[in-house]
Protein backbone atom coordinates (compact mmCIF):
# COMPACT_ATOMS: atom_id res chain seq x y z
CA UNK A 1 0.00 0.00 0.00
CA UNK A 2 0.90 3.47 -0.45
CA UNK A 3 3.32 4.71 1.96
CA UNK A 4 5.49 1.25 2.92
CA UNK A 5 8.63 2.62 1.03
CA UNK A 6 8.64 -0.26 -1.46
CA UNK A 7 6.97 -1.27 -4.73
CA UNK A 8 5.22 -4.57 -4.50
CA UNK A 9 4.56 -7.31 -7.07
CA UNK A 10 1.04 -5.67 -7.53
CA UNK A 11 1.87 -2.43 -9.17
CA UNK A 12 1.63 -3.53 -12.48
CA UNK A 13 -2.07 -3.97 -11.46
CA UNK A 14 -2.12 -0.84 -9.81
CA UNK A 15 -0.76 1.11 -12.64
CA UNK A 16 -3.68 -0.10 -14.81
CA UNK A 17 -6.02 1.00 -12.46
CA UNK A 18 -4.34 4.47 -11.99
CA UNK A 19 -4.31 4.68 -15.75
CA UNK A 20 -8.77 4.14 -15.81
CA UNK A 21 -9.08 6.93 -13.85
CA UNK A 22 -6.86 10.34 -14.61
CA UNK A 23 -7.46 14.25 -14.20
CA UNK A 24 -6.60 14.99 -17.75
CA UNK A 25 -3.61 17.74 -18.46
CA UNK A 26 -0.96 19.32 -16.48
CA UNK A 27 -0.73 20.30 -12.94
CA UNK A 28 0.05 24.38 -12.82
CA UNK A 29 1.04 23.60 -9.12
CA UNK A 30 3.26 20.51 -8.11
CA UNK A 31 3.55 19.97 -4.17
CA UNK A 32 4.48 17.27 -2.19
CA UNK A 33 2.82 15.41 1.18
CA UNK A 34 3.14 13.00 3.80
CA UNK A 35 2.45 9.36 2.82
CA UNK A 36 -0.63 7.78 2.54
CA UNK A 37 -4.12 9.82 2.34
CA UNK A 38 -4.16 10.62 6.18
CA UNK A 39 -6.81 12.87 7.81
CA UNK A 40 -8.17 16.10 5.21
CA UNK A 41 -6.95 19.40 6.33
CA UNK A 42 -9.57 22.64 6.98
CA UNK A 43 -7.86 24.94 4.70
CA UNK A 44 -8.40 28.35 4.71
CA UNK A 45 -11.82 30.01 5.28
CA UNK A 46 -13.30 31.41 2.17
CA UNK A 47 -12.90 34.88 1.73
CA UNK A 48 -9.35 35.32 3.05
CA UNK A 49 -5.95 34.54 1.54
CA UNK A 50 -4.43 35.58 -1.84
CA UNK A 51 -7.14 35.54 -4.53
CA UNK A 52 -9.89 34.68 -2.51
CA UNK A 53 -13.23 35.98 -3.60
CA UNK A 54 -14.75 38.93 -1.62
CA UNK A 55 -18.83 40.09 -1.27
CA UNK A 56 -17.66 42.66 -3.88
CA UNK A 57 -17.84 40.11 -6.24
CA UNK A 58 -18.72 36.50 -7.55
CA UNK A 59 -17.32 33.89 -9.50
CA UNK A 60 -17.93 35.08 -13.01
CA UNK A 61 -14.34 35.69 -14.46
CA UNK A 62 -13.39 35.24 -17.90
CA UNK A 63 -9.98 33.52 -19.07
CA UNK A 64 -8.22 30.08 -18.34
CA UNK A 65 -9.25 30.27 -14.66
CA UNK A 66 -11.31 33.00 -13.89
CA UNK A 67 -11.62 34.56 -10.44
CA UNK A 68 -9.51 31.85 -8.57
CA UNK A 69 -10.15 29.94 -5.01
CA UNK A 70 -8.90 31.14 -2.29
CA UNK A 71 -5.14 29.08 -0.81
CA UNK A 72 -5.84 26.24 0.36
CA UNK A 73 -9.48 25.86 0.02
CA UNK A 74 -9.68 22.36 -0.83
CA UNK A 75 -9.85 19.90 2.05
CA UNK A 76 -6.11 18.27 0.96
CA UNK A 77 -4.56 21.50 -0.76
CA UNK A 78 -2.01 22.18 2.59
CA UNK A 79 -1.10 18.78 2.94
CA UNK A 80 -0.14 18.70 -0.72
CA UNK A 81 2.39 21.09 -0.14
CA UNK A 82 4.76 19.43 2.44
CA UNK A 83 7.01 16.41 1.93
CA UNK A 84 6.47 13.58 1.13
CA UNK A 85 8.06 10.56 2.73
CA UNK A 86 8.97 8.45 -0.64
CA UNK A 87 9.00 10.86 -2.92
CA UNK A 88 10.28 8.52 -5.22
CA UNK A 89 7.09 6.06 -5.21
CA UNK A 90 4.72 8.78 -4.47
CA UNK A 91 3.55 12.45 -5.37
CA UNK A 92 0.99 14.82 -4.60
CA UNK A 93 0.12 18.22 -7.58
CA UNK A 94 -2.27 21.23 -7.38
CA UNK A 95 -3.59 22.59 -10.49
CA UNK A 96 -5.86 25.85 -11.16
CA UNK A 97 -5.96 24.46 -14.53
CA UNK A 98 -9.64 23.70 -15.31
CA UNK A 99 -8.95 19.41 -15.51
CA UNK A 100 -11.17 17.61 -16.68
CA UNK A 101 -12.66 13.86 -15.08
CA UNK A 102 -11.41 10.99 -17.59
CA UNK A 103 -12.40 7.79 -17.64
CA UNK A 104 -9.92 6.64 -20.12
CA UNK A 105 -10.18 2.73 -20.67
CA UNK A 106 -14.09 3.35 -21.93
CA UNK A 107 -13.00 6.76 -24.45
CA UNK A 108 -15.52 9.11 -22.27
CA UNK A 109 -12.76 11.98 -21.25
CA UNK A 110 -13.39 13.83 -24.66
CA UNK A 111 -15.96 16.45 -22.88
CA UNK A 112 -16.44 20.08 -23.72
CA UNK A 113 -17.19 21.81 -20.87
CA UNK A 114 -16.63 25.68 -21.41
CA UNK A 115 -18.79 26.94 -18.45
CA UNK A 116 -16.15 26.84 -16.04
CA UNK A 117 -14.92 29.62 -13.78
CA UNK A 118 -12.81 28.59 -11.73
CA UNK A 119 -11.28 24.85 -11.09
CA UNK A 120 -8.89 23.49 -8.58
CA UNK A 121 -7.93 20.11 -8.80
CA UNK A 122 -5.42 17.66 -5.66
CA UNK A 123 -4.24 14.76 -6.64
CA UNK A 124 -1.96 12.51 -5.04
CA UNK A 125 -0.71 9.33 -6.70
CA UNK A 126 1.20 5.71 -5.09
CA UNK A 127 1.98 2.45 -6.71
CA UNK A 128 -0.87 0.82 -5.51
CA UNK A 129 -3.12 4.11 -4.73
CA UNK A 130 -4.47 7.13 -6.43
CA UNK A 131 -6.94 10.06 -4.96
CA UNK A 132 -8.40 12.95 -6.49
CA UNK A 133 -10.12 15.90 -4.87
CA UNK A 134 -11.59 18.04 -7.23
CA UNK A 135 -13.78 21.81 -7.15
CA UNK A 136 -15.32 23.26 -9.80
CA UNK A 137 -17.32 26.27 -10.17
CA UNK A 138 -19.60 26.80 -12.73
CA UNK A 139 -20.85 30.22 -14.71
CA UNK A 140 -24.72 28.74 -13.62
CA UNK A 141 -26.61 26.40 -11.80
CA UNK A 142 -27.94 25.12 -15.00
CA UNK A 143 -24.66 24.62 -16.48
CA UNK A 144 -23.46 23.11 -13.07
CA UNK A 145 -26.81 20.77 -13.74
CA UNK A 146 -25.55 19.96 -17.04
CA UNK A 147 -21.92 18.94 -16.23
CA UNK A 148 -23.64 16.69 -13.67
CA UNK A 149 -25.62 15.08 -16.78
CA UNK A 150 -23.19 14.66 -18.68
CA UNK A 151 -20.38 12.82 -16.35
CA UNK A 152 -23.22 10.42 -15.42
CA UNK A 153 -24.37 9.50 -18.64
CA UNK A 154 -20.78 9.26 -19.66
CA UNK A 155 -20.43 7.02 -16.68
CA UNK A 156 -22.79 5.25 -17.87
CA UNK A 157 -21.77 4.22 -20.99
CA UNK A 158 -18.29 2.78 -19.39
CA UNK A 159 -18.11 -0.99 -20.59
CA UNK A 160 -14.73 -2.20 -22.60
CA UNK A 161 -12.89 -5.20 -22.91
CA UNK A 162 -8.98 -3.64 -23.46
CA UNK A 163 -6.71 -6.59 -22.44
CA UNK A 164 -8.79 -9.57 -22.87
CA UNK A 165 -8.62 -10.46 -19.75
CA UNK A 166 -11.17 -8.43 -17.80
CA UNK A 167 -14.14 -6.29 -18.72
CA UNK A 168 -14.17 -2.51 -17.69
CA UNK A 169 -17.96 -1.44 -16.16
CA UNK A 170 -18.79 2.27 -15.08
CA UNK A 171 -21.94 3.61 -13.04
CA UNK A 172 -23.35 5.84 -10.60
CA UNK A 173 -25.84 5.81 -7.90
CA UNK A 174 -27.58 8.55 -6.35
CA UNK A 175 -26.92 9.41 -3.29
CA UNK A 176 -29.02 12.36 -0.82
CA UNK A 177 -26.29 15.48 -0.58
CA UNK A 178 -26.94 18.56 -1.40
CA UNK A 179 -28.55 19.41 -4.56
CA UNK A 180 -27.40 16.59 -6.38
CA UNK A 181 -24.79 14.23 -5.60
CA UNK A 182 -23.83 10.49 -6.88
CA UNK A 183 -21.60 7.44 -6.19
CA UNK A 184 -19.40 6.98 -9.09
CA UNK A 185 -18.28 3.07 -9.68
CA UNK A 186 -15.77 1.81 -11.96
CA UNK A 187 -15.14 -2.15 -11.48
CA UNK A 188 -13.25 -4.41 -13.14
CA UNK A 189 -14.91 -8.00 -14.06
CA UNK A 190 -12.80 -11.66 -15.04
CA UNK A 191 -13.81 -12.27 -18.63
CA UNK A 192 -14.53 -15.57 -18.38
CA UNK A 193 -16.16 -16.13 -15.18
CA UNK A 194 -17.79 -12.54 -15.08
CA UNK A 195 -16.69 -12.43 -11.21
CA UNK A 196 -14.71 -9.19 -9.69
CA UNK A 197 -11.13 -8.79 -10.42
CA UNK A 198 -8.74 -6.73 -8.99
CA UNK A 199 -8.53 -2.67 -10.45
CA UNK A 200 -11.71 -0.18 -9.82
CA UNK A 201 -12.54 3.04 -8.85
CA UNK A 202 -14.72 4.80 -6.42
CA UNK A 203 -15.86 8.35 -6.14
CA UNK A 204 -18.89 10.74 -4.86
CA UNK A 205 -19.78 14.31 -7.07
CA UNK A 206 -21.83 16.10 -5.25
CA UNK A 207 -23.58 19.52 -6.59
CA UNK A 208 -24.07 22.63 -4.56
CA UNK A 209 -25.55 25.17 -6.75
CA UNK A 210 -23.02 26.05 -9.35
CA UNK A 211 -20.16 23.87 -7.92
CA UNK A 212 -19.45 20.53 -8.51
CA UNK A 213 -17.04 18.81 -5.53
CA UNK A 214 -15.23 15.66 -6.54
CA UNK A 215 -13.82 12.93 -4.33
CA UNK A 216 -12.28 10.12 -6.08
CA UNK A 217 -9.99 7.04 -5.14
CA UNK A 218 -8.74 4.23 -8.13
CA UNK A 219 -6.82 1.25 -6.08
CA UNK A 220 -7.49 -2.76 -6.03
CA UNK A 221 -11.27 -2.02 -5.04
CA UNK A 222 -13.30 -5.76 -5.82
CA UNK A 223 -16.41 -6.27 -4.78
CA UNK A 224 -18.46 -3.10 -4.31
CA UNK A 225 -18.88 -2.39 -1.09
CA UNK A 226 -20.60 0.64 0.68
CA UNK A 227 -17.69 1.10 2.75
CA UNK A 228 -15.91 1.78 -0.01
CA UNK A 229 -17.26 5.28 -0.63
CA UNK A 230 -16.76 6.35 3.33
CA UNK A 231 -14.14 8.65 3.11
CA UNK A 232 -15.26 10.22 0.24
CA UNK A 233 -19.07 10.98 1.64
CA UNK A 234 -17.24 12.21 4.37
CA UNK A 235 -15.10 14.93 2.98
CA UNK A 236 -18.09 15.48 0.05
CA UNK A 237 -20.40 16.98 2.62
CA UNK A 238 -17.68 18.85 4.14
CA UNK A 239 -16.78 20.33 1.11
CA UNK A 240 -20.36 21.05 0.01
CA UNK A 241 -20.78 23.06 3.10
CA UNK A 242 -17.38 24.82 2.36
CA UNK A 243 -18.08 25.90 -1.43
CA UNK A 244 -21.73 27.29 0.08
CA UNK A 245 -19.31 30.17 1.76
CA UNK A 246 -18.43 31.35 -1.86
CA UNK A 247 -19.98 34.58 -2.87
CA UNK A 248 -22.63 33.84 -5.42
CA UNK A 249 -22.11 29.86 -5.19
CA UNK A 250 -25.35 29.06 -3.86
Amino acid sequence: MAGTGRTTGRAAVAAGVLAAVVLAGGAAEAGTGTAGTGTAGTGTAAGTGPGAATSAGTFTGTGETGRKLPRNFLLYEARARKPVRYPEEEKWTISDRHERLSLTPCGVGGSKDRSRVSTRTVIYTAPEFYQAEQVVIHRSERAARAAMADLRKRVGRCETDESGQVVTRGWTEKVRMGDQAVRVIVQNYARRDGGPAIGGQRGVVVREGRALVSYMYAGEYSEVRASDFRKQLKDARKMAVKVCSLPGVC
